[in-house]
């Protein structure tokens, strides 16, 4: 992802949890503003889809890295494992 998409992102959904922020904390009776951000959700759903779907997708990636880190750190652990048996078996001798 470029960082101007990255931006773009960010800031769509920092304008989206403003507008609500601003509707909870206006001042007009909770029904009244239940039904803004009803509608505000009903406007901007295809938005909310979108970040779902690619911050989904990002923990996925996410998930996976750390698998692969966790994976490569082990072989390292074994490889070090390895030398040093190794080397006390050499000493031993």
């Amino acid at each position: 992802m470029s960082k101007q998409s990255n931006f773009f992102e960010g800031f769509l959904t920092g304008s989206v949890i403003g507008i609500i922020l601003g509707l909870l904390f206006a001042p007009q009776s909770g029904e009244e503003t239940l039904n803004k951000i009803k509608d505000l959700k009903d406007d901007n759903q295809d938005i909310l889809d979108d970040t779902k779907d690619k911050t989904e997708h990002l923990i996925e990636r996410t998930k996976d890295s750390i698998e692969q880190g966790f994976d490569k750190l082990s072989q390292i652990i074994e490889k070090s494992n390895s030398s040093i048996q190794e080397s006390i078996k050499e000493r031993q001798s």
